[in-house]
Parts: C-alpha cells; sequence; structure tokens
C-alpha cells in the first residue's frame, strides 16, 4: 500500500513537474503568427469588410494612434479587426510623434491593444529622410532600433521591427525576441523592449547587455538584470547588480549606470574591481572609459600582489595595470608599513 501511495505521489510530482517545464520552455506563438492566424480565422466570418479605411483608439478625449489600411474586416462578436498593408501614427498628448508601416495589423476593440506585424517605425522628425532610409533596409531576423548619440531636437529613432504591440492600459510600446539597439558607440542586446511611444524611456529586459566601443580601446561589456534609457539624459540605468567586464578586469557594484555624454560608467554599493594580481574595492567607482582608468571613492583600497594600499581615493589603470593613490592613503609593502 505504502509502495503504491509512493508511485501515485511521485506520477503527481512528475506531471506538475512536466506542465511546469512546457509553460518555461515550449514554443510560444509570437505576434506575427497571431496576426496571420486571426486574418486566416476571419475569412468568412467577418461581420463588416472594409477598403481604405482608417481606425483611431480615443480615451477620456485623447486620441492615441490612428491606423490606415488598404483593407480591413471586423468581427462584431469578437471584438477584432484585422488589417491588411497599414500605415499609422502614434500620438502623444495630441501631438504625432511616432509614424509606422506595417504589412498586416490586429486591433483588440474589447482589450483595447494594437499588434503590428514587421512594423518600420521613425520619429516624425525623420519624415523626410524616411524613403532614402526604406532603400537600405534588409530583411534581418531579430529587431534593430536605432537611436541618436545625442538627444536635441530633430534627432530621433528609427526602427524595424519583428513585431510590436500597444494597449492602452500602460500606454506602452512593446517588441520582444532578439532586440539590437543601436546609439552611437553604444550596441545594446535583449530579448524585449519596452518603451513609451516617443521611446524617451527605453527598458531593455531578458538577459541584457551593453556593448560600448570606447575609442580606441577594447569594448567594454556592461550587465545587469534590466537597463532603463533615459533618452533625454542620454543615459543607461542599471537595475539588479550590474556587471562590467573589459578584457580580463571585472567590476562588480550594488547598482550603476552610463553617462553617454562623459563616457563614463557609474557604480556604486561596494564596487570591486578584479584585474590580473590587482583587487580594489570602494563604496563607489567611476570607470572612465576613453583613459581605461577607475577611481574608487569611499573607503578605497587595494591589493597588488604583496602591497596593500588604502585612501580617500584609489585610482586603478587598466592599461597600465597599475595602482595610484589620491589624497590621504596608507601603503603596506612586504607587510610593513610606510606613511607616505
Amino acid at each position: 500500500m505504502k509502495l503504491s501511495r509512493l508511485a501515485l505521489l511521485l506520477a503527481v510530482l512528475a506531471i506538475i513537474a512536466g506542465w511546469f517545464y512546457w509553460a518555461i520552455f515550449s514554443p510560444k506563438q509570437d505576434i506575427s503568427q497571431v496576426i496571420y492566424q486571426t486574418i486566416k480565422d476571419q475569412q468568412g466570418r467577418a461581420d463588416l469588410a472594409f477598403k481604405r479605411v482608417s481606425f483611431e483608439e480615443v480615451s477620456g478625449g485623447e486620441k492615441f494612434w490612428e491606423l490606415r489600411a488598404e483593407s480591413a474586416v471586423v468581427n462584431k462578436d469578437s471584438g477584432v479587426a484585422t488589417l491588411q498593408e497599414t500605415t499609422g501614427t502614434f500620438y502623444k498628448h495630441g501631438r504625432p510623434v511616432l509614424k509606422f508601416r506595417s504589412p498586416a495589423a490586429l486591433w483588440d476593440m474589447k482589450k483595447k491593444e494594437i499588434f503590428l506585424d514587421k512594423p518600420l517605425g521613425y520619429d516624425v522628425s525623420y519624415e523626410r529622410q524616411i524613403a532614402t532610409l526604406i532603400k537600405t533596409l534588409r530583411d534581418k531576423p531579430g529587431s534593430l532600433f536605432t537611436i541618436a548619440e545625442n538627444y536635441q531636437p530633430g534627432l530621433g529613432y528609427w526602427f524595424q521591427a519583428r513585431n510590436l504591440s500597444w494597449k492602452v492600459a500602460d500606454q506602452l510600446l512593446l517588441c520582444t525576441g532578439g532586440i539590437v539597439l543601436n546609439k552611437g558607440e553604444i550596441t545594446g542586446y535583449a530579448d524585449s523592449l519596452r518603451g513609451d511611444v516617443e521611446l524617451k524611456r527605453v527598458r531593455l529586459e531578458g538577459n541584457p547587455r551593453l556593448v560600448i566601443v570606447p575609442s580606441k580601446s577594447s569594448p567594454v561589456t556592461f550587465e545587469a538584470a534590466s537597463f532603463e534609457l533615459d533618452r533625454e539624459l542620454d543615459q543607461f540605468i542599471a537595475h539588479g547588480h550590474p556587471y562590467v567586464s573589459w578584457q580580463e578586469a571585472t567590476v562588480t557594484a550594488a547598482n550603476g549606470k552610463y553617462l553617454q555624454a562623459e563616457k563614463k560608467i557609474e557604480l556604486a554599493g561596494q564596487a570591486r574591481i578584479n584585474y590580473r594580481d590587482i583587487s580594489a574595492g570602494g563604496d563607489q567607482a567611476n570607470y572612465l572609459l576613453a583613459s581605461q582608468q577607475i577611481i574608487l571613492t569611499g573607503q578605497a583600497r587595494a591589493d597588488q600582489g604583496d602591497n596593500h594600499l588604502s585612501s580617500d581615493q584609489v585610482m586603478v589603470s587598466l592599461k597600465e595595470q597599475k595602482i595610484s593613490l589620491l589624497g590621504r592613503s596608507k601603503v603596506i609593502i612586504n607587510e610593513e608599513g610606510i606613511a607616505p
């Protein structure tokens, strides 16, 4: 009897484990598949069919977007409209900010969501250049977002994405799968991108990393649980214990951010450096990418071989593989204290 109960328990646990495995690892239907499957299902069941029609989303007196399509069908029961050969515009406070083109789209009128297949999107400031830009584009498996290196009026962004969705509930764009974001010397990679329709605040999630290529230096890789781009400040804010690496050097801390205008990574909360025979730490660290120097402050300390140093500030030069002391300091060489 006990053996049969044990066997039953193991079988139940195996089924539960199988459900979890399926939920986590089974392939998920992407937005493009959903759109085209819905278009197929709508055929012969639609209540209304249109040619050269436009739709818009208005809530609380505010217009959020407008879609124009060469053809569209609407199913009243499901509250779903499918559109083909679409162009459109997203609005912010009544002002057009993002234009897009998409071969197919889906509008869920009940949930107040839209889904775009393979959209080409661009800041309205790029309206005159978009015809030239289209000629340079090629079909790619992922989603490419290009943002101007420095924020200023007249310079914005454009993207060629696998998919895009938006809903009234949070008024955010969402793109999933193979994200590549270019911004000057920075290339960001992630599984998903979420942001407002002006892409002023953008969040990268799902194994995100930034690869930064300083002038005349090897690339620096910046990793974290997620990154948030503040486009107006030209900053990438790292959330969740950032990890920075350059050649054999690694830098860790509790939080950090990349200041693009200053070409500097700021790290705070138990900043720690490990590089060959150098081990150093402090409360904060400023990583200057142009010179490959890291300045530690707040109970700064460093070890190199048998040498032990502490100071108000410690500078670690990665290029020269040496340590310099700034401010009041103490040095111990071969376990003998020397007061400089």
